[in-house]
C-alpha cells in the first residue's frame, strides 16, 4: 500500500490517497495513516480512493471506525471520494458510517458545509512577524467565540512565530483552525531541524521568552511534523465544546 498525503495551506485541507490493495494485512496502515492526518485537526480530511484496489471487502470497515474516530476525537469531518465502482458497491455497506462522493469537487463543496474556521498567513522573518502572529490568532479567537483562549493562543504562537524567525530564518506560515473541540494554532517553515521537547516549567503562569516551554505548559498537547521540505509545529487548545 503506497500512501501519499497532501497538505493545503490555503483551505486547511488535508488530502491522503491511497495506491495499491485493501486487505486485512494493509488496513491497519490504512487506519494509522488518517488517524494521523485528523490528529493533526485539518479543517477536513479527504481521502482519494481512485488508486484504491478491491481485495477483501470486510476491510472497508476500515473507512468507518476511521470516520468515527476523526469525529470523536477531533471535530474532523473524514470525505471519500471517486471509489471505483466494485470499491463504491463494498463501500455501499457502510453508507450510514461514511461521506463517500463521485470526485474531488463534490467532496470539497460538502466540507464547505460543515464551516470550517481557517485562518493563515504568510510572514517573512523578521522581528514584527512575531507581533502580526498575535494579531492573526487574537483575532480569530475572537471571530470565532473564543475569547477566554485568546491570551494563551497569542502567547503560543508568539513563541512558535519567534522561533521560526529565530532558528528557522525562513519565511513561515501562521495558521489557526477550530474544529469545535480544539484550537489548533500551528507555524509551518522551511527548515527541516526539529524542535526539542523542554522541561514543563513549574511555576503556574508562563512567561513569554521561555520558547517551547511555554508551548508545553500552556497547550493541551503540542508536537511537530516533519515535511519534505521543512515543519509544522502546532499546538492543541480545548475549546470545552
Amino acid at each position: 500500500m503506497q500512501t501519499t498525503v497532501e497538505r493545503c495551506l490555503e483551505t486547511g485541507v488535508v488530502t491522503v490517497r491511497f495506491e495499491g490493495e485493501l486487505d486485512r494485512t494493509t488496513a491497519p496502515e490504512v487506519r494509522t495513516a488518517l488517524g494521523k492526518a485528523a490528529a493533526e485537526c485539518p479543517t477536513a480530511v479527504l481521502v482519494d480512493l481512485s488508486a484504491l484496489e478491491r481485495v477483501e471487502p470486510a476491510s472497508f470497515s476500515v473507512f468507518a471506525t476511521a470516520t468515527f474516530k476523526a469525529e470523536s476525537d477531533w471535530g474532523v469531518p473524514l470525505l471519500l471520494y471517486a471509489a471505483r465502482p466494485d470499491v463504491r458497491k463494498d463501500l455501499a455497506t457502510y453508507r450510514s458510517f461514511v461521506a463517500l462522493y463521485d470526485d474531488r469537487a463534490l467532496a470539497l463543496a460538502a466540507m464547505r458545509a460543515y464551516v470550517p474556521r481557517w485562518i493563515c498567513e504568510h510572514l517573512a522573518p523578521v522581528p514584527g512577524s512575531a507581533a502580526a502572529a498575535r494579531g492573526v490568532v487574537g483575532d480569530a479567537c475572537l471571530m470565532w467565540g473564543l475569547p477566554r483562549l485568546r491570551d494563551r493562543a497569542r502567547l503560543i504562537v508568539s513563541e512558535l512565530a519567534s522561533n521560526a524567525i529565530l532558528h528557522a530564518a525562513t519565511d513561515f506560515s501562521v495558521t489557526a483552525v477550530c474544529t469545535g473541540r480544539y484550537l489548533r494554532i500551528a507555524v509551518q517553515d522551511r527548515s527541516s531541524q526539529m524542535p526539542l521537547r523542554m522541561p514543563k516549567p513549574a511555576v503556574d503562569h508562563p512567561q513569554p521568552g521561555w520558547g517551547l516551554r511555554v508551548v508545553e505548559a500552556s497547550s493541551t498537547h503540542w508536537g511537530a511534523l516533519p515535511l519534505t521540505s521543512g515543519k509544522i509545529v502546532w499546538a492543541l487548545l480545548t475549546t470545552g465544546r
